[in-house]
């Protein structure tokens, strides 16, 4: 800290620091074009080893991720600059003390932090119509990023972030813990009648239901952002995912042929993010309303509990009850789109490799990567796989996995994009007492979601050069045909800011 004190220029203003980390980041995300997804090479063991043995200064013990970063998806320079970036923080602060709040009128907010030169990256950020009924929460409840949280208790319908009560915030900040109970209207939609919060037991028309409302988006955006994208994609699932992948499949096995273009860049990714996020003075604390430690403690807490069926999401509907709850889903019909191509395609693909059980029982490598995904991922493979060792079971989990990192990731990756960005509806913080978000909260905010769009491998690309034989090439192919063609009906239906697109997801989770 002295050294750094040291280098540190002590007249470089605020709106020049503020003027350098735009320009950072910009050239951050010009610099990141698609990788090629080349046919897998054997390598060396990739061990699972505790978070904080990477990371000494990431004091996690629980969380378990890659003892390295395999060399076919090193990207020295990338990783060097990252490392750099977080050095360069406590040289030039990107965070600022006495920075103002942001105008109280959203849209003007917005174009102070994206520039001109964000604009020419990637397009500005679309409010969604759901997000200005002030008086009301069941249409982002059904149509949104954070559809996945609605789950059926005793005979009602719930958002449930009350665990967050146990999380310390940073000073000034109300704890954005929220219970919401919805309730199912005669013609079809979703209500907000309750929501118990800091700010009380409080129901619609009363003083407090805005605020308690804007508590309840800030639960959501702050689990959506810390625990299911970072905590449960990438370092529950992904990491996990492969792990044994690369460990328990050979580099000319089907099963990897399949998986890879899924799998490659994980280790890489998860080193990145968590060095950005994690790191003193990173994204996680400097945005979000808890403490550095508490998101770290918050981070081994969930970890434990994620399920690989929360991510199916099939099987994530049946298990919090709203399928068939006699209201529209639009966001869970949309992933249940996605996800039946990609189950056909795994059908499709692994009918060729194992054309019954006892043909998968008697491939060990497959059955080892099997036993390594049961032992690695917390609460195993569970209901995807399902009982034994079936072709069923394993097509199941092969577009469960794929869909994790193609779908699910983007969800809630990119997908808030149209989301966070507006904070007078969507907050990531709560002020006690009631001012408006800080300029350079608001800042770091719009541009760590702005690096979330990074370009990276689209899940459109032909990837049928990565299979061993014609049948294995012609079933990419297929899978490829049917996402155009899935792409070709929305197309012809009115755009969304929550809907998922084939030609908006991209592969994998390299961020």
């Amino acid at each position: 800290m002295a050294l750094i004190d040291r280098l540190r220029p002590a007249t470089l203003t605020w709106p020049l620091r503020r003027r350098f980390w735009n320009a950072v980041t910009v050239a951050k995300y010009r610099s990141h074009p698609p990788d090629t997804i080349r046919a897998p090479r054997g390598g060396r063991y990739v061990a699972s080893v505790p978070l904080g043995w990477t990371y000494p200064s990431i004091a996690v013990r629980s969380i378990v991720g890659a003892d390295r970063v395999p060399s076919d998806e090193a990207f020295r320079l990338q990783r060097l600059g990252t490392r750099a970036l977080a050095l360069l923080r406590g040289v030039v602060p990107p965070m600022e003390p006495s920075a103002a709040p942001i105008a109280a009128d959203p849209g003007a907010a917005l174009d102070d932090v994206y520039t001109p030169a964000h604009r020419r990256c990637y397009p500005r950020p679309v409010r969604p119509a759901e997000l200005d009924d002030a008086a009301e929460l069941g249409a982002v409840a059904l149509a949104s990023p954070y559809a996945c949280y609605l789950t059926r208790a005793n005979g009602a319908f719930r958002w449930d972030f009350g665990e967050l009560a146990r999380y310390d915030v940073h000073p000034g900040l109300r704890s954005p813990a929220a219970v919401v109970d919805f309730a199912a209207q005669p013609d079809g939609a979703l209500r907000a009648e309750r929501i118990r919060c800091e700010a009380g037991d409080v129901r619609p028309g009363e003083p407090d239901w805005p605020l308690a409302r804007r508590l309840a988006m800030c639960a959501a955006a702050n689990h959506l952002s810390l625990v299911r994208h970072f905590g449960w994609i990438h370092l529950a699932a992904g990491a996990a995912m492969a792990i044994a992948t690369r460990n328990a499949l050979p580099a000319d096995h089907r099963l990897r042929r399949l998986l890879w273009p899924h799998v490659y860049g994980t280790a890489y990714s998860n080193e990145v993010i968590t060095i950005g996020n994690l790191a003193r003075g990173g994204d996680f604390e400097s945005i979000f309303t808890f403490t550095r430690d508490a998101t770290l403690r918050l981070l081994e807490t969930t970890f434990d509990e994620f399920r690989l069926e929360a991510i199916n999401p099939r099987l994530d509907a049946a298990r919090r009850g709203i399928a068939g709850a006699g209201f529209a889903t639009p966001a869970l019909d949309n992933r249940i789109a996605l996800y039946d191509v990609i189950e056909r395609h795994c059908a499709r693909y692994l009918a060729r490799a194992y054309p019954s059980d006892d043909a998968l029982a008697a491939d060990r490598a497959a059955t080892a990567w099997l036993d390594a995904l049961e032992r690695a991922l917390p609460n195993g493979v569970g209901a995807v796989a399902g009982e034994g060792v079936t072709v069923d079971g394993l097509t199941r989990l092969a577009a469960t996995l794929i869909y994790l990192a193609s779908v699910e990731h983007e969800i809630v990756g990119s997908g808030v994009w149209d989301y966070q960005a507006w904070p007078d509806e969507q907050p990531v913080r709560v002020a006690r007492d009631g001012s408006r978000m800080k300029l350079d909260v608001y800042q770091r905010l719009v541009n760590a979601n702005f690096t979330l769009n990074v370009h990276r491998t689209s899940l459109l690309t032909d990837f049928s050069g990565l299979a061993l034989d014609e049948a294995g090439a012609d079933a990419f192919r297929r899978f490829r045909a049917e996402l155009l063609a899935l792409q070709d009906r929305l197309d012809r239906e009115p755009p969304q800011p929550w809907r998922m697109e084939p030609r908006r997801l991209k592969a994998n989770i390299n961020a």
